[in-house]
């Protein structure tokens, strides 16, 4: 390990001499473990970060060893001194200041200015009751990890020098979809980038981020944003661990950053750009030898609204679908007051029955094709006329229309070339629909997508008027039974065939703890009881208490949602997903009122084009 991180350290000795003393001291005298002070620092170290162990708790437990051990001994009391030891090995970070309206990062020319030259704000805190600057104190601080080094040190080690190649010398090439290099982006990358094709271990990344609340308190609205780097030249079985997951900032503040975000991640861009660019010097430990590293950023992967963010796109209103843009096929509802997205008969083949059928659907037959997606040289030259000031102390006057501002991402010179720029979450997906499904099937206020303006919508548009209301004189108005509504016993089987559902230890949450038996419904729903929940648990409890058109279109929306999520996907298979997706999607237009559709339900109809151009979503999910 010590070995691993000398070159750091060439200018700075006193901390390389430290590091190797503790790495050469003895735990104790007389210790015939091969302890050392600094093994036992980190394999200590390992096991807090690695089981969530709080600082005082570490500290205590450190006082308590260090009295169990034979005195004296070089075992650190506190979680201080375990940072200080910790600190020599070099996993430096830098802390920019920002300004408090995400306008600007104080650095490069900005470095040592006062006041924000956009929005005119003080660059420190202010005493609450006085009013006075506390100089010293930044308002807002964006903590930078930068990952060149980390890319170093990695390839320094023999095994993961190695493992960084395995995607050229050892994986297997069956035509079967095991991993982003059976994809057509990645291949479109080598045919229009041969010379960074031509070395292995130039490095293929995907980033990642989204809001996070690290005090784990629900009542407290502090947005933390981490920005995460996934490395895709390593195998499957590593991609996602924890251990080469980098991270690469935290942009830490009680508002999240929202369009302003590309504010922070300049520093993060212009690292991968002169990754790109000018390369940098690298040691392969498994060759031993010395060669430029270079790297690429494949493509992001966030969940919807802060894909809207990245990319600069409106994800709200009319045109709220990012793939199919301006040609987005959605209504307002009057009743609802919400856009549904339907028209999903576009994407069936011209000749398909559902194209002609007009009383099941919205009275009109459909002639209109399948949009279709912006490359990234369409979507640069739509944003030439966009100008924006980011900032929330100032606002652009020119925005109008889908596009919010021209991401930063654009400053990568390869990033117009490729195919699917930004990634749906489909687990984000996966918990919105399944969360939409059980709520209308069990009809749980404030969750439920039926109701009286559902009813009146559906009138409006001018479709199944045998369900709209009933009034009858004298008594009060009742919703017809719609061929997705439950009894009451229906909805106590469904209930109680979820509650006696047995999983092994890991395989997911407890479902019976998210059964409520006395009020019918599922609370407390986090994203991968969804994501259990659809693929596995949920055609089992509709069995016998639906129609069997009804039971049978949610099961293949379940087993749609199974098949993209398996770790691997023939290619002959995608386009029968894809015609699958299609077909579910319009018989759901054919039952469940236009308020189910919004638009969460309406991406799932773009997920196999991700799976094309991209490959397993098992690696591309938060």
């Amino acid at each position: 390990m010590v070995n691993d991180i000398e070159e750091d350290f060439m200018d700075h000795h006193e901390n390389f001499e430290r590091l190797l003393g503790d790495a050469e001291k003895p735990l104790y005298f007389g210790c015939t473990n091969n302890f050392t002070k600094l093994s036992a620092i980190v394999r200590l170290y390992n096991l807090k970060a690695g089981n969530g162990w709080r600082d005082k708790s570490f500290s205590e437990l450190l006082k308590l060893l260090a009295e169990m051990l034979p005195q004296p001994n070089e075992l650190p009391t506190s979680m201080y001194e375990v940072k200080k030891a910790m600190s020599s090995l070099g996993m430096g970070y830098e802390k920019i200041h920002a300004c408090r309206n995400d306008c600007i990062l104080y650095r490069n020319e900005c470095k040592d200015l006062e006041c924000c030259p956009v929005c005119g704000e003080s660059r420190w805190k202010l005493e609450k009751n006085e009013g006075t600057k506390k100089k010293g104190v930044p308002a807002k601080v964006l903590w930078y990890i930068p990952p060149i080094p980390r890319f170093r040190r990695l390839f320094r080690n023999a095994e993961h020098a190695k493992n960084l190649t395995w995607h050229t010398y050892r994986r297997i090439n069956d035509g079967m979809l095991h991993h982003p290099a059976d994809a057509l982006q990645w291949k479109t990358i080598d045919r229009l980038y041969p010379e960074f094709s031509r070395d292995a271990r130039n490095l293929r990344l995907g980033l990642s981020t989204d809001g996070m609340n690290p005090h784990g308190l629900q009542s407290s609205s502090h947005s933390t944003w981490p920005v995460l780097l996934v490395n895709y030249n390593l195998p499957p079985h590593l991609c996602m661990k924890r251990k080469f997951v980098m991270l690469t900032m935290l942009i830490s503040d009680p508002r999240q950053p929202g369009n302003d975000i590309d504010v922070y991640l300049a520093p993060l861009i212009e690292d991968l750009k002169m990754l790109w660019e000018e390369s940098v010097e690298c040691f392969d430990g498994s060759r031993e030898e010395t060669f430029t590293l270079r790297a690429l950023l494949l493509w992001t992967i966030n969940d919807f609204p802060a894909y809207g963010n990245l990319l600069g796109y409106s994800v709200k209103g009319y045109f709220a679908c990012p793939i199919c843009g301006e040609n987005t096929c959605s209504k307002r509802l009057e009743h609802g007051r919400k856009i549904c997205y339907m028209g999903h008969r576009r994407f069936l083949p011209q000749a398909h029955r559902f194209r002609k059928q007009k009383k099941a659907f919205n009275g009109e037959a459909e002639h209109v094709r399948a949009p279709k997606p912006l490359s990234g040289a369409e979507v640069l030259n739509s944003l030439s006329g966009v100008e924006v000031v980011l900032g929330k102390g100032r606002r652009p006057s020119n925005t109008e229309g889908v596009w919010k501002k021209r991401s930063i991402f654009f400053d990568l010179p390869y990033w117009k070339d490729l195919l699917v720029r930004h990634n749906l979450d489909v687990m984000h997906i996966d918990k919105n629909v399944c969360e939409s499904l059980i709520g209308t099937l069990l009809n749980i206020p404030g969750k439920t997508k039926d109701g009286e303006n559902a009813r009146l919508d559906m009138v409006a548009i001018g479709i199944r008027e045998s369900l709209k209301l009933v009034s009858e004189e004298g008594k009060r108005t009742f919703l017809p039974t719609a061929c997705y509504t439950l009894s009451r016993s229906e909805k106590k089987q469904f209930c109680s065939t979820l509650a006696g559902v047995k999983v092994p230890t890991g395989y997911s949450s407890n479902i019976k703890s998210l059964v409520q038996m006395k009020d019918l419904k599922l609370i407390n729903l986090k994203s991968y009881d969804c994501h259990t929940l659809v693929q596995q648990f949920l055609p089992v409890a509709i069995h016998g208490v639906l129609p069997k058109e009804v039971r049978n279109t949610i099961i293949r929306l379940c087993y749609f949602f199974n098949s993209i999520c398996s770790k691997i996907i023939g290619p002959s298979k995608l386009q029968q997903l894809q015609d699958e997706v299609v077909v579910t999607l319009c018989l759901l237009e054919k039952y469940f009122p236009p308020a189910f559709f919004d638009v969460m339900v309406h991406l799932t109809v773009h997920l196999p084009r991700e799976i094309k151009f991209c490959r397993p979503v098992w690696l591309r999910w938060m």
